[in-house]
Formats: C-alpha cells, structure tokens, sequence
C-alpha cells in the first residue's frame, strides 16, 4: 500500500525496513479509507517512520511503547515559533492510534483513587439519576476539581471534609462564572455529595453547605437579534461551498427552528421526513421528542447540504466534519466555532460560548412578536414549563408599553 503514495523505490524499501515498517502498509490503507489526502498519508507514513527509528535509537523496544516515550519523543522536538508541533510529529496520533488497535501501546498507568470514585460517579449519574452525557462530563470535571482542592491527589478521607470546605469550594468556583453559570458549581457539588450520602461516605444534610449564589430570573432582557442582524448573520454562509453549506444549513436550523446547539448535531437522516415536511428531535435535555415543521427555506438549505457538500459516510448524522475522516459534527468543536465566525464577519461581537443560544433566543422573541402564544413557543423550543417560556414575555416590548405604569417621576 506504501508504493502507492510514494514513487521512488528507495523510499518505499526505507519505510518497509524501519522498526515499524510492517505497520505502515496498514496505516496506509486506514487513512485512505477514512478519505485522508495522499500528502496527508505521506505526513503520517515519514512521522511513524521517524518515530519508530527513534524508539530504535532510544533503545526501545516495538513491545515497550509507552505514553512516557511517546511524551519523551515529542518533548524533545523543536516546535514553531506559533507553538505548533513539526512535520516530525503531525501525524502522530494515527500513528499511536494504530499501535494501540494491534495491542503494542503498553498502558503502564493504573487509575487513581479519585479516578474509581469519579467513574463510580459517572455510573451513578447515568444509571440512577439518568443525567444526560453532557451533565455527567460537566459534573464529573467539578467533582474532580473539588475532590482535587480537598484531598490532593491522595485517597480520600471523607471525614475530614467538612462543611466549611464545602461552602468555601463552591464559592470560590461560582466567583469564576458569570450569569446562570454560577450557580454550576453548587448544583454539581451538592450532587456528588448525595452520590456520597447514597454510599454512606458521609452523614446526610452535609450537601446543604454548597450554597446556592442568588439569581434573578427577570433582572434583564435575555440576549436576542433584531431581524436585519439575523439575516446579516445568515448572509455570512452565501452557499458555494461545501462547508458553506454546510454551515447556512446549521445556521437556518438554529435561527429559525431555534434549536440547541446538542440538538442540531444530534440530527440525524432519518430524522427528517421529506414528504410530511417535518423534522423530529431526539430527546435531550428534556429527555422528550418532539416534531417541527420543515419550512421551504431549511428544507432546501438542507437539501443543498446533502446532495452537493455532504461527504460520502456510513454515519447517519446529518452534519459531518469537512476535513477527512469525516467525523460527525460536535457543539465545541464546530457549532460555537461556526457561530462564532458567522457573527465575526457580520460586525458583531459576541460572548464565547453565547452565539447558538443567542440565535434559539431570537428565534422566540420573533416568534412572539409575530402573534404565536407561550404554549406554541414552549413547543418548538421543547420547554417542559411554561415559566421557562415566561422569560420571552419581556421581549415583546410593544405590548409591555401598552400595559405599563405612568413613572411616577414624570414624563421620560
């Protein structure tokens, strides 16, 4: 499979003699199946080469292969002034990745105490809480930052901890965050002191003591787009382009249909019934589906996406990556990316991580201000509460004005 990348013979015979010449015709066949560049699989053949002459040089042996020595290695390349590694490690990971398929990448490293309890954690919340994915990965980090800043790194000792820890913990941790993310912390500590409480680790009421920072639901109008600056975000993605489209689709599905972030990558073909002119949603974080028109404008930004800029894939996501192998979609690393993008070109400055939602929120004031009710809105936006919804009532600001108070101060 090597000669097939490279010409000359000498090349192909040097590959072949390496210490990891006999994984590399493998290697070669792997990425040219997940759609890999022939410079790309190039990269990767010459970085396994280089890599496994080195492990020669060090003395290792092709069965000792290790994380330290794939960390030595790297640790002693010259990188790029822009901080990126050299040609002589891009790649490395397939590299690894295939040594660690043929059972010769030794895993020298046992769990440590708080590993066991964070995966007994994880299992907890999934099998008796039935907390979705993302939940458990955000629980599971403050947890281990919290058994991190009680107990170091040694085996925990539950009767030292004590409720002044706690309450100090997640105050520190909620001064970190800004709006409704303060109140993650304590949320995420009170639950893993209850999966504490269900073990017997500690007396029960102790959870109490990760106060709840105050919050105040209506103190301000939730962040929305007026129509022209949505449209000037949609004008971003014009639609030459595979991942143009690609991206316009996104965009109209969080823009019009005011979907989460999760739920748009979560999509998936069979999702969408084209002739019923719907599209379903899988549960999520309300852990209940729901159906929502597939009005003409999505479903022909969709239709564009899928016939002339989707990759060739087994997967049944609906949004796929465009740099090969095609991996479906994530929120972190293409969503919040995408919006954050869209927006920087239409003029206008965003939070980091607000840009999706920002979008969901204008999705249903306009819904609002075009005649719809709460019970409709709550509905295509798939609150299971009606108070959820209620925070829209302060956007439309026409009708407030028609209800309001003479101030009392004058006239403004």
């Amino acid at each position: 499979m090597i000669e097939h990348f490279f010409v000359h013979t000498p090349v192909v015979a040097r590959l072949r003699g390496g210490p990891l010449g006999p994984y590399l015709d493998d290697l070669a066949m792997i990425l040219h199946q997940q759609g890999y560049a022939p410079s790309s699989i190039q990269r990767c053949l010459r970085t396994g080469d280089r890599f496994g002459r080195w492990l020669q040089g060090q003395g290792y042996d092709v069965t000792q292969i290790d994380a330290v020595a794939i960390q030595h290695y790297v640790s002693g390349l010259e990188r790029y002034r822009s901080g990126h590694l050299p040609k002589a490690a891009q790649g490395l990971k397939h590299v690894v990745g295939l040594l660690r398929q043929r059972g010769l990448l030794i895993d020298r490293q046992s769990p440590t105490p708080i590993d066991q309890w964070l995966m007994e954690y994880d299992v907890h919340l999934a099998q008796v809480a039935g907390c979705a994915l993302s939940t458990r990965q955000s629980y599971g980090r403050m947890a281990r930052r919290f058994l991190t800043s009680c107990c170091g790194t040694e085996r925990p000792n539950w009767q030292a901890v004590t409720a002044p820890m706690i309450t100090a913990f997640a105050s520190q941790e909620a001064a970190k965050c800004q709006g409704y993310g303060r109140r993650t912390p304590s949320v995420a500590v009170r639950s893993f002191l209850r999966f504490l409480v269900f073990r017997g680790e500690i007396r029960p009421g102790l959870e109490a003591a990760a106060p709840t920072p105050p919050q105040w639901k209506h103190a301000a109008l939730p962040p929305r787009l007026t129509s022209e600056e949505v449209e000037r975000v949609l004008a971003v993605y014009p639609g030459d382009t595979a991942t143009s489209r690609r991206n316009r689709a996104m965009l109209l599905l969080l823009a019009r249909l005011g979907l989460r972030a999760q739920e748009v990558v979560a999509l998936c073909l069979d999702d969408i019934d084209w002739y019923a002119s719907r599209i379903g949603i899988r549960p999520g974080k309300t852990r209940q589906a729901r159906h929502l028109p597939l009005t003409q404008e999505v479903g022909q930004a969709l239709a564009a996406y899928l016939q002339d800029g989707r990759p060739k894939s087994e997967s049944r996501r609906v949004f796929l990556q465009c740099p090969p192998p095609f991996r479906p979609c994530t929120v972190n690393g293409t969503i919040r990316w995408m919006v954050r993008q869209a927006f920087q070109s239409a003029g206008m400055a965003i939070r980091p991580r607000s840009g999706s939602h920002m979008l969901r929120h204008s999705a249903a004031s306009h819904m609002l201000n075009r005649g719809a009710s709460f019970k409709e809105v709550a509905d295509v936006l798939g609150h299971q509460s009606l108070q959820t919804t209620g925070i829209y009532a302060k956007l439309e600001l026409d009708a407030l004005a028609d209800v309001a108070l003479p101030w009392l101060g004058g006239a403004q």
